[in-house]
């Protein structure tokens, strides 16, 4: 789309089922791209979709499918129901797109991707390889078999007869809370992570989801000879590791190359990570410490030219892969890659004699790249950290748990590995090293989903809120594996929370969306111990709606969805919980915990966590913040039943969240203070105790029936600038202050210059704690155990651009959307967001006494910029210059189509 002399150029980011490669095509697929064109106001009025089986066959124009040209404005989401009968299991097919707008232009068809359609069951049972167990030899400690190393046969290729090679992989045998079994590699290169979490109560079932995954891995190949390569982990006696490569030949047929069996060679590990038995633990897993020793490290173990004639033969484990109990599926999200992580920040410090410390610049999730050269035979202790303590050395025991503490043996000369066991940490500290460490002889070795960088971006006049943009940003970017999890460090569970916050950070920085969904269908077949947890499921579904424009996942999910309003039965088996954390489940039908009589519901939530940050909050039978989250559950419903067809449904949600409402203000509010009371008890007195929880979420769900009654909340909410509660919690105080009219109290907390130790401000969480991703609290004074790594905090990124930038979707997949800039006392704000329909950017300017607005809107779609109220509006210039005429001066509320615009206004 570079060439600006077209009017209308070709689409780009072309995705079916949200991803770039999809391997899961089962059904209809859902097509989307992004349309672009220089002309203001330009919108697609019909689109053409071809497929073919190969790409010349593509660019030859010989097609298995072609819609012609189909009349339709929609460019997310779009299903083909003639499509179904098309397309064949396990087959590989081209795409491309091409539009008309409405001034007649028809564009050229844009690039070609790829998707594979998901594969038939395999009949057969899945057997794996692995190292056998070696029995104990005299002055030899024993074999774990916990890590093993692979090889396949060298297999020759003639890559002019190849279209596409794809590998598929799984591994079983892990621990179920690991996201990471296997690194894949095809001629040395890393190709991909493996395997994602498993999902209990898949679809609502009995059975277990085991995923498999599929990389492209055409790139990786060369003419000759090819080996693929496997480094895997496991602790079970279900211990296997299996791998197919496929190739999709030029003629138009399918050649299975290699598949694991016995003709593979492997390597046990446990000598060359010195796995005896030790391990790494947190309270919910525990995973081997990778205590190297180049002695017995294989280097080059997965090149070409590397002789494994010493290895064992691969042994065949008869337990199946997949049990009955369990179902084998393709992955729903992008495939999780190593990344050699190399930030400018990156440095070396001597701290002494043989002790050096490497600050990586940032935190990562994932392990080391190594590559030093060693004057002599030598042990190492390698110490690694999300923390410094305060003599500058690493705080190896993480305060969330695990202690990275491991021994490397190195042998002189070049010592050339990776590890493979996901930490958390952005500081390692070899102590004993004899010789010079340099900056590029340890690499972080990061585990992350794909992530375009240049898809987002903000600036601002103050530069601590740039900085926690970028900080949320990057926690997108970092803690982006397999499925949203609270923290890899210690607990690598999903939870509702922190798919509230995670969701919407991700949803702003990255057009990925994928991820999203695939978290929030994982947590509504097992949903976690917060009751309110439970509810935010019904919001998020709403949100990827609204982001995505599919309402395919509402509309298979509508049945489970409506089960979170009801309270069910106690959860004995819960997957991975903490024993003091059982809950109730709300993915069965369970019990309706409205009172008709008093028009509450009963029951609490997690209101805040730790319970130290609840601000003293007094719990009854009928709690305000739970009750303010339902309304806001209820009325969200309301609309999902709405699209669903459930209008009845619809109706009764309506007149739920509005009795709740109701009652919420007549039986817990004091007019007088501007703040609602905790709770009432079970003979309806009242817990006068009044913490700021209980009117923040209450505002932020809008429980108000007029702006000064939203005021005078505001007010309390606001709490003179200083943050209350935890870092999770600042979610619902800043949207309820931003979408009530009080942007400028939001702006005020976050920019709070406040940087002193143990302060809730985010310059305390940037200079002192020196986080850069979101920490689990404000500080280890709030939380002893917390993570430098939890999603949950990186509320600045969202509230930037769905609050104070107003950036938000009214119709689904961005059909259109508002701009309502708010900036508080700030008087410079520039972003760039990405949208289902296109990158969307906004900026503002303080220029004397005018306030200059300038949006740029994708095609095809609409947005409405919303002026404040006392606002005198000046003019309104598309991209050329002209001005666009039929705006009057007290019009606060601009509708605009695509195209680059200038908007001067001025207050009254």
């Amino acid at each position: 789309m570079t060439d600006r002399n077209k009017t209308l150029l070709i689409p780009t980011h072309l995705n079916v089922n949200l991803l770039a490669f999809a391997y899961n095509v089962t059904q209809t697929p859902r097509f989307s791209w992004w349309d672009h064109s220089n002309i203001v106001n330009s919108e697609q009025t019909a689109y053409q979709i071809v497929i073919a089986k190969r790409l010349h066959q593509l660019a030859n124009q010989e097609y298995v499918f072609d819609s012609g040209w189909i009349t339709s404005d929609q460019n997310t989401g779009v299903k083909i129901p003639s499509l179904d009968q098309q397309l064949l299991p396990g087959e590989l097919y081209y795409w491309q797109v091409r539009i008309k707008d409405n001034f007649g232009n028809v564009s050229d068809f844009s690039q070609p991707e790829k998707f594979i359609c998901a594969d038939r069951p395999m009949a057969t049972p899945i057997l794996g390889i692995w190292a056998q167990q070696t029995p104990k030899v005299d002055n030899e400690l024993p074999k774990l078999g916990n890590v093993a190393f692979f090889r396949s046969p060298r297999f020759h290729l003639n890559l002019v007869d190849v279209d596409t090679a794809v590998m598929t992989a799984f591994s079983r045998g892990n621990e179920p809370l690991f996201i990471q079994g296997f690194d894949l590699l095809v001629n040395g290169t890393n190709v991909g992570v493996g395997s994602p979490h498993r999902q209990v109560h898949y679809n609502g079932s009995d059975q277990i989801g085991i995923y498999y995954s599929k990389y492209d891995v055409t790139e990786n190949l060369i003419d000759g000879e090819n080996v693929i390569a496997a480094l895997a982990t496991a602790k079970s006696d279900r211990k296997a590791f299996w791998c197919r490569l496929e190739v999709y030949l030029n003629d138009g047929t399918k050649k299975q190359l290699i598949t694991t069996n016995q003709d593979w060679k492997v390597l046990d590990g446990s000598t060359a990570f010195g796995d005896y038995g030790t391990k790494i633990r947190s309270l919910y897993f525990g995973m081997i410490a990778e205590n190297v020793d180049m002695r017995y490290y294989p280097q080059g173990w997965s090149e070409i030219a590397y002789n494994d004639d010493l290895w064992d033969t691969a042994w065949l484990n008869p337990k199946e892969m997949i049990t009955e109990q369990e179902v084998l599926i393709p992955y729903r999200s992008e495939n999780t890659r190593r990344f050699e992580v190399d930030e400018p920040q990156k440095k070396v410090i001597k701290l002494g004699d043989q002790d050096y410390l490497i600050d990586l610049g940032k935190e990562i999730v994932g392990s080391l790249k190594v590559n030093l050269k060693s004057p002599i035979n030598q042990r190492t202790t390698v110490l690694m950290g999300e923390q410094l303590q305060e003599d500058g050395h690493v705080r190896h025991h993480l305060a969330a748990g695990p202690d990275y503490v491991e021994n490397w043996t190195f042998i002189k000369g070049q010592n050339k590995f990776t590890t493979l066991q996901v930490k958390n940490f952005r500081y390692i500290e070899l102590l004993g090293f004899q010789g010079e460490l340099h900056r590029n002889d340890i690499f972080g070795w990061a585990i992350e989903q794909p992530f375009e960088s240049q898809e987002s971006s903000f600036e601002s006049d103050n530069a601590l809120l740039n900085r926690e943009y970028e900080m949320s940003k990057y926690t997108i970017k970092a803690t982006n594996q397999d499925v949203y999890v609270d923290s890899q460090a210690r607990e690598r569970r999903p939870y509702e929370g922190d798919l509230l916050v995670n969701g919407n950070t991700s949803f702003v920085v990255s057009s990925k969306y994928s991820l999203n969904r695939h978290s929030l269908d994982y947590l509504i077949d097992n949903p976690t111990w917060p009751e309110d947890y439970k509810l935010y499921s019904i919001e998020m579904a709403w949100q990827d709606y609204l982001y995505t424009g599919n309402d395919e996942f509402l509309k298979k999910r509508y049945t489970d969805l409506t089960y979170k309003l009801n309270r069910g039965k106690s959860d004995e088996s819960f997957d991975g919980a903490s024993q003091d954390f059982k809950g109730s489940l709300r993915n069965t039908k369970g019990v309706d915990n409205f009172d008709e009589q008093v028009g509450l519901v009963t029951n609490d939530g997690l209101i805040d966590w730790p319970i130290p940050e609840r601000d003293g909050f007094v719990e009854g039978q009928y709690n305000t913040p739970f009750n303010a989250i339902f309304y806001g559950a209820y009325l969200t419903m309301s609309k999902i039943a709405d699209v669903c067809g459930h209008p009845s449904d619809a109706d009764h949600y309506r007149r739920r969240a509005a009795r709740i409402k109701k009652e919420l203000i007549a039986r817990l509010y004091n007019p007088a203070t501007g703040r609602f009371y905790d709770s009432l008890n079970a003979d309806l007195s009242v817990n006068q105790h009044t913490s700021h929880h209980a009117t923040a979420y209450a505002l932020c769900y809008g429980v108000y029936t007029n702006q000064q009654m939203a005021d005078h909340m505001s007010q309390f909410v606001a709490n003179d600038g200083r943050f209350v509660g935890s870092i999770y919690f600042i979610y619902f105080m800043l949207k309820g202050l931003i979408n009530s009219g009080h942007a400028d109290e939001a702006v005020k907390l976050l920019i709070n210059p406040d940087d002193r130790q143990d302060q809730k401000t985010f310059a305390a969480i940037l200079n002192t704690l020196k986080a850069t991703i979101a920490p689990e609290a404000w500080s280890n004074h709030y939380k002893p155990n917390m993570t430098m790594s939890h999603p949950w905090g990186a509320t600045p990124g969202l509230t930037i651009v769905q609050g104070i930038m107003g950036i938000n979707p009214t119709q689904p997949g961005f059909a259109s959307f508002t701009v309502k800039i708010r900036p508080g006392k700030l008087r410079h704000l520039k972003v760039e967001t990405p949208s289902a329909r296109g990158i969307i950017k906004a900026s503002f300017d303080v220029a004397g006494e005018q306030r200059v607005v300038k949006v740029n809107v994708p095609m095809n779609t609409r947005a409405t910029v919303i002026l404040p109220a006392d606002s005198q509006l000046l003019s309104v210039r598309n991209r050329d210059g002209t001005d666009l005429e039929g705006m009057p001066p007290d019009h606060h509320q601009l509708g605009l189509g695509s195209g680059n615009y200038q908007i001067l206004y001025r207050s009254k």
